[in-house]
């Protein structure tokens, strides 16, 4: 049977997750104890360092920072070197244990009380599931907030008692998630050379053909053929801005060659 456990590794796997940082407590143990081998756990004794040695980790690997902490109170030590990963818009997620499931609504010991809002304005993004199951989506998810442009640091926080329990049929890895060899770090924002390149080759007898970029996508982060697209023959690109909602999607802007 699969576990919530076994699922979370091969999403971490599917994303290119290359380690995990941290100073874990008791209510992290059950994810230490699923976590795979080829996935090392670099243990820090302070929860400043470990933040600032998975924020070095992923800059250096150019993957994306993998940290956990213990509840609300390693949250909490960590805060202050959260600033700076936050600054940096480092690519990562924060995984924090929560305290099992039934003793959360009465407030026990080791108890995360608001942990969607706890780091709140540091991270773009903070999660808890609702059930054992919805867990590895949330990872997946966070995964790829992170590393959508402006990157940044999210926060997921999951039930100790979580992670034994059996995972649904699709633990995460859905077809919305980016594609990659698990090597290196690709932004949900990224478009496929290839397929820029192709675009142009087939429009090439088109009289006035657009390219429509991702919504909110800078160009920083954009492919350099999305950007610097193929020329056609006497054509010559140009780059429109357009009003926020005013085409389907929200499209901030096209690339239009007349």
């Amino acid at each position: 049977m699969s576990t919530v456990s076994d699922a979370f590794s091969r999403v971490l796997r599917h994303h290119g997750v290359r380690a995990v940082f941290g100073n874990p407590g008791s209510n992290e143990l059950s994810f230490l104890t699923g976590l795979p081998q080829d996935i090392p756990y670099h243990l820090a004794l302070q929860e400043g360092a470990a933040i600032a040695m998975a924020d070095g980790f992923a800059q250096a690997s150019g993957t994306t920072g993998f940290l956990n902490l213990h509840a609300a109170s390693g949250t909490g030590n960590a805060m202050g070197c959260l600033t700076n990963t936050a600054s940096c818009h480092t690519p990562m997620v924060v995984l924090a244990g929560q305290q099992a499931r039934r003793y959360v609504p009465v407030g026990a010991l080791l108890t995360n009380v608001d942990p969607t809002k706890l780091c709140d304005p540091l991270v773009k993004w903070s999660g808890e599931p609702l059930r054992p199951q919805v867990g590895p989506a949330l990872l997946s998810k966070g995964l790829l907030l992170c590393e959508a442009a402006p990157r940044g640091v999210v926060y997921l926080s999951v039930p100790l008692d979580d992670w034994d329990e059996p995972s649904a049929r699709s633990p995460g890895c859905s077809r919305a998630t980016t594609s990659s060899s698990g090597s290196g770090r690709r932004s949900s924002a990224t478009t496929r050379p290839a397929t820029a390149t192709s675009c142009a080759r087939e429009s090439a007898c088109t009289r006035s053909p657009t390219i429509p970029t991702r919504p909110r996508a800078p160009r920083s982060a954009a492919s350099p053929s999305a950007t610097r697209p193929t020329p056609w023959p006497a054509s010559p690109a140009r780059y429109e801005m357009c009003p926020l909602g005013h085409q389907p999607g929200g499209h901030i802007g096209t690339v239009r060659t007349e």
